[in-house]
């Protein structure tokens, strides 16, 4: 079975919808995924697998920084090493000095991958997420700069 990344297309909008609301509480609809398309700051890429897509990586690409959004794999496409393949893919692709994303405290699996790419904890929001309430773990990786802080 061979994988395939790719930026996203307008065809591909329901099916990373579908992926979306089954991973997350509060899901983006498929035209806030459409709408991606025309932003000059937004990037999504697919996995996809026999025509299938099975996964997606949303980033916007702001003043030399990279503001990971989501990530998502389909149930069956989890712990094959997909989500490390997106983020990379990503990396290849977009040219930034950090990239820094939010995810929930709780959420052991995707901190471990983080972690183990790269990503470090730089902080923690509050309440963050709700539908559950929860915090937020701040995670940056630095590509080559330097902090003038």
């Amino acid at each position: 079975m061979s994988v395939r990344i790719r930026p996203m297309e307008p065809a591909d909008c329901g099916a990373v919808a579908a992926i979306e609301k089954e991973c997350f509480s509060q899901p983006w609809s498929r035209a806030e995924f459409e709408n991606q398309l025309t932003l000059s700051i937004a990037r999504t890429y697919v996995s996809e697998e026999n025509g299938e897509v099975t996964g997606f990586i949303n980033v916007w690409v702001v003043a030399g920084e990279i503001n990971l959004n989501n990530i998502a794999l389909t149930e069956k496409s989890r712990g094959r090493g997909l989500g490390r393949a997106l983020i990379e893919h990503m990396e290849k692709n977009e040219q930034a000095q950090r990239c820094n994303l939010e995810v929930r405290v709780s959420n052991e699996r995707a901190i471990r991958l983080y972690r183990s790419i790269g990503f470090e904890e730089v902080g923690l929001r509050k309440g963050f997420y709700s539908e559950p309430k929860e915090d937020a773990l701040l995670m940056t990786k630095r590509y080559g700069e330097t902090d003038g802080i």
